[in-house]
This record gives C-alpha cells, sequence and structure tokens, in this order.
C-alpha cells in the first residue's frame, strides 16, 4: 500500500513564496496605483476645460461691466458665480501716423467655482484685452503677434471701418445699447414698464376729458360704445449722433401721435394739439437714452413693435438724425426683440432689458389678429447724409415707404473683425492651472 505524503510546505517555502509574490505584486499595485491616479487627474483636467470653456463662452456675450454675474451652467442650478473686476492696466500702441491709441487690459476674478463630481473649489481669473477694438475703431486690424496694426503680404497696413460694430460687442462701455426706447428700467413687470402702456393711458384720460366736454358722446361712453376701439397711435423713435467737443453724444427720442377716429376727439386733436405725447424723462422731452462718448460707439436701438391697447400697431417710424461731419460713417443696427435671436444673444437680450425670457417681449392677444411680423417699420432720415449710414436689421423693414437703405445683418462687412483677446484661468486647491483663450468676435 502506498504511504500518503502529509509533510505539506516547509517554512523556507513559504518565506521563498511570499517573496516571489511581493516582488511581483509591487509593480502591478504601483501601476495600478499610478494609473488611477493618471485617470483621476485626466477627469478632473477635462473638468477644469469644460468649466473654462463655458466662462468663456459667456464673457463672449456679457455686459463687461464692473461685477459679472454668470450662471453657473447647470440648468438643475440656480446658483451663479459673480466676477469682479478687480485691476484695470492701460497700455497704448503706435499707429501708423504714429499717434497712439490706448487700450485696457481687465482683470476679473471670482474665488468659488465649483466643479467635478465632488465639487472642488478652484479660483478664476479672467483678463480681457481691448487691444483689438481700440485699434479697430481708429480703421485698422489689430495683430495679437505683434501688438501693433496688422500689414497685408505686400507691406501695407490693412484698413477697416472705424465704426466697427458686432452683435457680440453689446457693451455699454463701447457700444450704444438703447433699451429705453421701449422699456424704462428693470425692476418689475414687462407691462409695468412699456412705454407703449403709459402713452395709451396718457391718450385714453386725454380722450376721456374731451368726451366729458360733449354729454351725449360721453353717456354713450358710459353705456358700453367703445370709441376707441379702432385708435392707434403712431410711435416715432429718432437716433441722433452728433458731437460735442470732442465727444460723440447719442441720444435716442421717443414720441407718439394718436389717430383718433372720432370725428370730435379728431377735431379737437388738430385745434388743441393734444394728440402728441413725449414720455417722461430724466433727460425730457422724451429724450429716452443720452450718452457720450471718446469713439464713435456702433449703435444698438433694441428694438420691440409698439402695441395699443395689447394690440400691435400697423406702422413704426424709425428715424435717424446724423448731425456728424462728412467723413465720419455712423454704423446702427436696428435689433428687433420679437424676432428669431441666435442663441448667442439669448441672455444679454434678457439682461439688458431686464427679463427672464424672451416670450416676455412679444405680445400675444386673442382679441386682435395683428402680429409683430405684420407691422410696417419705416426707417427714415431726419436730417444729415445717408450715404454716411449704415442701418442694419435683423427683420424685413418697410424698403418701399423708406428713404435709408437697410441692410441685412449678415451684410455688415466688419462682422470679422474680432474685438477682444480674452484668458480664462482656472487655479485649484493644489495651485494647478487651466488656461484657455479665445476671441470675443470673429477673427
Amino acid at each position: 500500500m502506498a504511504k500518503i505524503n502529509n509533510k505539506g510546505f516547509s517554512l523556507v517555502e513559504v518565506i521563498v513564496a511570499i517573496a516571489i509574490f511581493a516582488i511581483l505584486i509591487i509593480p502591478l499595485t504601483t501601476q495600478l496605483i499610478s494609473a488611477v491616479n493618471t485617470n483621476t487627474k485626466t477627469t478632473k483636467k477635462q473638468y477644469a476645460v469644460e468649466m473654462a470653456e463655458e466662462l468663456m463662452e459667456s464673457f463672449k456675450v456679457c455686459d463687461l461691466k464692473d461685477d459679472i454675474t454668470i450662471s453657473d451652467g447647470d440648468a438643475t442650478s440656480s446658483s451663479e458665480y459673480v466676477f469682479s473686476k478687480t485691476a484695470t492696466e492701460k497700455k497704448n500702441i503706435t499707429l501708423p501716423d504714429t499717434s497712439a491709441v490706448q487700450y485696457t487690459v481687465d482683470t476679473y476674478e471670482c474665488n468659488d467655482i465649483a466643479i467635478g463630481g465632488n465639487f472642488e473649489t478652484y479660483t478664476c481669473k479672467v483678463t480681457v484685452n481691448s487691444a483689438a477694438y481700440a485699434v479697430s475703431s481708429k480703421g485698422y486690424v489689430y495683430d495679437r503677434e505683434t501688438n501693433a496694426c496688422k500689414v497685408d503680404d505686400s507691406g501695407n497696413y490693412i484698413k477697416t471701418n472705424p465704426a466697427t460694430g458686432t452683435i457680440r460687442n453689446l457693451d455699454n462701455k463701447q457700444a450704444a445699447i438703447i433699451t429705453g426706447a421701449t422699456y424704462t428700467g428693470q425692476g418689475s413687470s414687462v407691462s409695468e414698464n412699456n412705454l407703449d402702456n403709459q402713452a395709451f393711458e396718457h391718450f385714453r384720460d386725454v380722450k376721456l376729458d374731451i368726451l366729458k366736454e360733449n354729454k351725449v358722446y360721453y353717456n354713450q361712453y358710459l353705456s358700453g360704445s367703445d370709441y376707441f376701439s379702432q385708435d392707434y397711435f403712431n410711435k416715432y423713435t429718432t437716433i441722433k449722433v452728433s458731437k460735442v467737443g470732442a465727444k460723440y453724444m447719442i441720444e435716442c427720442i421717443v414720441r407718439y401721435e394718436d389717430q383718433a377716429q372720432l370725428a370730435v376727439i379728431s377735431a379737437k386733436y388738430a385745434t388743441d394739439a393734444k394728440n402728441v405725447y413725449y414720455p417722461d424723462s430724466a433727460y425730457g422731452n422724451g429724450v429716452v437714452y443720452r450718452q457720450e462718448f471718446d469713439e464713435l460707439p456702433p449703435i444698438y436701438l433694441l428694438y420691440a413693435p409698439a402695441i395699443y391697447n395689447g394690440a400691435y400697431c400697423p406702422r413704426d417710424y424709425i428715424s435717424i438724425d446724423n448731425s456728424l461731419a462728412p467723413d465720419v460713417t455712423p454704423k446702427v443696427y436696428i435689433f428687433e426683440t420679437a424676432s428669431d435671436i441666435k442663441a448667442d444673444y439669448e441672455d444679454i437680450i434678457c439682461q439688458q432689458f431686464g427679463v427672464s425670457d424672451l416670450s416676455q417681449l412679444v405680445y400675444q392677444s386673442s382679441k386682435y389678429a395683428t402680429n409683430q411680423k405684420k407691422v410696417s417699420v419705416r426707417v427714415n432720415l431726419e436730417a444729415g447724409d445717408a450715404d454716411k449710414l449704415k442701418v442694419y436689421a435683423n427683420f424685413n423693414t418697410d424698403k418701399a415707404n423708406s428713404d435709408i437703405n437697410v441692410l441685412d445683418m449678415s451684410e455688415d462687412e466688419n462682422d470679422s473683425v474680432y474685438l477682444y483677446d480674452i484668458s480664462v484661468t482656472l487655479t485649484d486647491s493644489e495651485g494647478h492651472k487651466t488656461t484657455v483663450s479665445g476671441t470675443r468676435g470673429k477673427e
């Protein structure tokens, strides 16, 4: 009968086996730990890059004021990041005519950016360099590599229109952004802010006073006769461009003219001129916007079609008074908020008007068939030379009854000129930095 060997492993064999296992497992464990760490760092870096790019896109379209509020980009969260301007450095660039143009490098900072699944807190620094805008305002194109005016292959300086404008330059300090022609301010509902509603209430009170002088009509009105249902007003919005000393002055004046259909009221209007209304304004006489600029800015009229008692008026009138020297060509953009708007611009339009959604700027009424697209908008010259104007719109104007040739936004030849260089740097708790760079406006 064969013997069974129950001796097992000796202590020496066990020690040798453990030693061999240790020699093999240590490199594998090291590689595994290294792979996990690398994957964690890569994921963390990707989170930082994505956040930096989101912040970059926000800075490309936001209003460049001293404090900038930006959503955290999470649809399920209402958190916001506040970037405060912490420094402004002024610099100069020499132009081809040996004169100098000044530009700024502004620094914005925010210290509580939450990123990633574990929501690590980062600090963020954003620099905005306005050299490209400063150079373009003088009629040249900026070359960031040389920090000077760009030249072509033949060594000649590349020229552009000095009145450069683009929808991406909706910046109150560099552009004249006129919202007051429709809304008086922020902080309350659109209907309470609306100048059209104020004009309607004014004319209603005036017409009631006239009816009170005619007892028959007034009693019929009290009995239910609606003498105002077919009335409407014409709204006249005038953009005035002038020069006061060395400064460029941009103003916007609004007036309303009521069109009453009842003969007794229209006759009184004719004799007493009570059918004209100028909205109350800090500047007086219906002046809803007034601002001075060192350089001639692009001008944006953020326009919403006029309404009368909840219905769109059949016509709007926009005129331009260009009293500048003949060698200057202002650029005016009539930007209808009720028309289709690119998603890139929705946030800033809402910010300028103080609304949360663009639908709040479009009036709907089942009582009337008229909609904003049926409003005839006539664009005319009040003073100056029409050939020394460039006017663009993002909707179809009434060209047959206008004496200014209004171009489509896509025809703006200067849309290819970029305006700012932007750099976004995120720094984590260990001091690791992530930086992305871009331009505001097309390069």
